[in-house]
């Protein structure tokens, strides 16, 4: 494992402005003495508790909306006052780097999930896809990592979606702009299928940027783009709940993301796409001469690749114990 050093070049055309006017001068309430995985762990309490909470009610009202808000809200600001506390206290570690931007691959699901609730947009192909798209940047943003050894993050990311996603989530809360949202069409479509559109020019963006900066097409991502696409329309031809096609779409992509991590930061093996998903096309395969459940077998998938990754989680963590920091000291 060579030493540790955090690159990452960030060119969002958001994060100047906050940091200095925002995420700065918040910070100065933090005590010295919390360490920067703290913060983190607060990030992700905050926004996971709203996620149990919504899957909890039917129809959000106006109290939900304002709670998703404002944990949104407080998982933006903590999610970038680690970094900052990180920098300050001189206790970046590879600990800090992995629970960070691991979480968000999780995060930035749960948010499009409040964010579709809030909306009262049916939980079906159109939120499989911007689940799936969004995974897609993600992933091969940290497959790029392992390859260049730099983390690189475009002038329009996640930080710019979720700010966007504030900002229809306040005008929401206003009566115009919840009749907007609900009722108004453009060209005979709701108005939320060109917000899906629009996440999917990011999309592309993100990917042709980092194919152009890897001068390449890594095998790895061909192989896991075609096979999530597949997993992606199963989920839909199937008409598989949407919680379970949530964990699956989200793990058959967390999988590859903990692999490419694992490979940049302890230098192990070229990342490469999950296996056991093909087990569940021979399941599916199966079911064509004998009846079963299919739900069965996605959950299954779901919770294996789980516990996959819980394990492979576990075993990173206990390699990076000694990064763990209980308080800062002066």
């Amino acid at each position: 494992m060579s030493s540790y050093q955090y690159r990452c070049s960030d060119e969002s055309i958001l994060l100047p402005f906050l940091k200095k006017n925002v995420f700065s001068v918040l910070h100065r309430y933090i005590p010295y003495g919390v360490p920067a995985n703290y913060l983190t762990l607060v990030s992700i309490f905050v926004i996971w508790s709203c996620f149990l909470y919504f899957i909890g009610i039917d129809t959000a009202d106006e109290g939900d909306i304002i709670i998703a808000f404002f944990a949104i809200i407080i998982y933006v600001i903590f999610d970038h006052f680690d970094g900052l506390q990180a920098k300050i206290t001189a206790t970046g570690s590879p600990l800090g780097e992995i629970l960070d931007h691991y979480s968000d691959v999780f995060n930035g699901s749960i948010i499009l999930y409040l964010f579709f609730r809030i909306l009262q947009i049916e939980l079906d192909w159109i939120f499989y896809l911007a689940i799936w798209l969004n995974l897609v940047a993600f992933t091969l943003t940290y497959l790029e990592q392992s390859i260049q050894k730099e983390l690189h993050f475009g002038k329009i990311g996640s930080l710019e979606g979720v700010v966007l996603i504030l900002l229809i989530i306040c005008s929401f809360m206003t009566s115009q702009g919840k009749t907007f949202w609900l009722e108004y069409t453009m060209l005979d479509m709701p108005v939320y299928v060109f917000l899906v559109l629009g996440l999917i020019m990011g999309v592309i963006y993100t990917v042709v940027g980092s194919l152009r900066r890897l001068q390449h097409i890594p095998k790895s991502f061909i192989h896991y783009l075609l096979t999530g696409s597949i997993l992606y329309f199963l989920c839909i031809y199937y008409q598989i709940n949407w919680y379970i096609a949530f964990l699956v779409i989200n793990v058959y992509s967390a999988d590859l993301i903990l692999k490419s991590m694992k490979s940049h930061l302890l230098d192990a093996e070229s990342p490469k796409p999950d296996f056991i998903v093909y087990i569940l096309f021979l399941f599916l395969i199966y079911l064509l001469f004998f009846e079963y459940e299919q739900q069965i077998g996605f959950l299954v998938y779901g919770l294996v690749v789980t516990a996959k990754i819980i394990w492979n989680m576990v075993q990173i963590f206990s390699k990076f114990r000694n990064y763990w920091v209980w308080w800062n000291l002066h």
